[in-house]
């Protein structure tokens, strides 16, 4: 959107689109994985439930990370955002004693 003063950048503006996209993609879709892992060990069920719920968060952790990407003001946020996601799941998910 053109604003009185403001230059375009419309090379810079393709990049941060495209570090977004490389960042949410597979960073989403990660936590959406190592988040279901996690839940599903730490849920007091039976095994199947247990996977079924992991798999149902996994589907909602997804689009959630996708949306707030395109949603927080720079891509180094975004980074740590997820970077801190992921680290605080795998130690959660180790403490549980899963092992890959």
């Amino acid at each position: 959107m053109a604003i009185a003063g403001k230059i375009l950048t419309v090379g810079r503006d393709h990049r941060d689109l495209i570090l977004r996209l490389l960042v949410a993609l597979p960073g989403g879709y990660s936590l959406a994985g190592l988040g279901g892992v996690c839940l599903s060990l730490w849920l007091p069920l039976s095994r199947a439930d247990d996977a079924m719920a992991g798999i149902l968060f996994g589907l909602v952790i997804w689009p959630v990370v996708f949306i707030v990407s395109f949603g927080l003001s720079s891509v180094r946020r975004l980074l740590a955002g997820l970077a801190g996601g992921l680290l605080v799941l795998a130690l959660l998910t180790i403490e549980s004693g899963w092992r890959p």
